[in-house]
């Protein structure tokens, strides 16, 4: 079977399972009989491409990952292929492909570094086995939300921590606190310096780039209320990694409020030997930019919309 053929018939299966589309529909969108359709779901099953969910081998592009890498000096590039025009699965598609991966930098006894937020749930969703054993697992920052909404931080930490037969550590406090002194003390703490500590020495970094916005998960669970949204505004964030907001230089947005996280700093992710960053949307074009430019990621899992928006821009 040629490319262009398995590639349809991938697409044909993520349109019928993942987006419930009817056979007939996708029949006409792809110029095709619905005898056709059907054939094309039983081949998919057969290869088994169908599972309990769609579990198809991840293509990339060669080209577009080869222009990341020199344009930002990356080490290494992941760009999806968009098979389906909907976003969420393709940020589906994008952590499956990063969670097959894994095993090329989490080994035996690493320590990784991890943040929280919608995509890395979905992330956590598609994680399995991996070869490494007696891993640890630690959070970026604080996870504990400042409303009645999760944040679901603890997600990402007990899914590596399953599949590398190795133990989590949490920050037991908020990621924002109301005052730099009141964080000062917090880090003083012997349980929050201590994770903070294992955070430092993490030779693995796994984090999403988030997009400043009124739709963020931050936003959502009030660590952006009033002021702090508009003080970020007004000093031009464009996304944050693990709650610290940058602008699109990659420079700190407000220190004033970047005093106040309770976590890794962003200096530290260009320590690291695998510093991972997954990103995927237009929303998101100006929020990756920033954290390229800032040099806090050295590896980026993206698809190929967003990665041609980029190289746009």
């Amino acid at each position: 079977m040629d490319a262009m053929k398995s590639r349809q018939m991938i697409r044909v299966a993520k349109k019928y399972y993942e987006l419930h589309m009817g056979q007939l529909e996708i029949a006409k969108e792809e110029g095709v009989s619905k005898s056709t359709i059907s054939r094309m779901l039983q081949k998919a099953m057969d290869l088994g491409y169908i599972k309990v969910k769609i579990d198809a081998p991840t293509e990339s592009s060669k080209t577009l990952e080869d222009d990341l890498k020199k344009l930002f000096h990356l080490k290494e590039v992941f760009v999806n292929l968009n098979l389906v025009d909907d976003e969420e699965a393709i940020v589906r598609d994008t952590c499956r492909a990063l969670a097959k991966n894994l095993n090329s930098y989490v080994k035996d006894n690493s320590v990784v570094g991890v943040s929280w937020g919608r995509t890395m749930n979905c992330l956590a969703k598609e994680i399995e086995r991996i070869d490494a054993r007696n891993i640890k697992v630690v959070q970026l920052n604080g996870g504990v939300a400042r409303s009645a909404n999760l944040t679901g931080a603890s997600q990402i930490v007990d899914a590596l921590t399953q599949a590398g037969d190795g133990v989590g550590y949490m920050f037991p406090v908020p990621a924002i606190v109301d005052s730099k002194v009141i964080a000062t003390v917090l880090k003083e703490d012997s349980n929050v310096q201590g994770v903070l500590d294992l955070a430092k020495a993490a030779q693995v970094t796994i984090f999403s780039i988030g997009a400043f916005s009124k739709k963020s998960i931050l936003y959502e669970v009030g660590y952006l209320e009033g002021e702090d949204y508009h003080a970020l505004e007004k000093a031009g964030a464009v996304g944050d990694i693990a709650c610290r907001f940058f602008d699109i230089n990659g420079k700190i947005a407000d220190e004033n409020l970047n005093e106040r996280v309770v976590g890794l700093e962003l200096e530290e992710l260009k320590k690291k030997e695998w510093s991972i960053a997954i990103a995927v949307g237009e929303q998101k074009i100006d929020a990756v930019i920033g954290a390229l430019e800032g040099g806090f990621a050295n590896v980026l899992y993206t698809d190929e919309k967003t990665a041609r928006l980029l190289l746009e821009k």
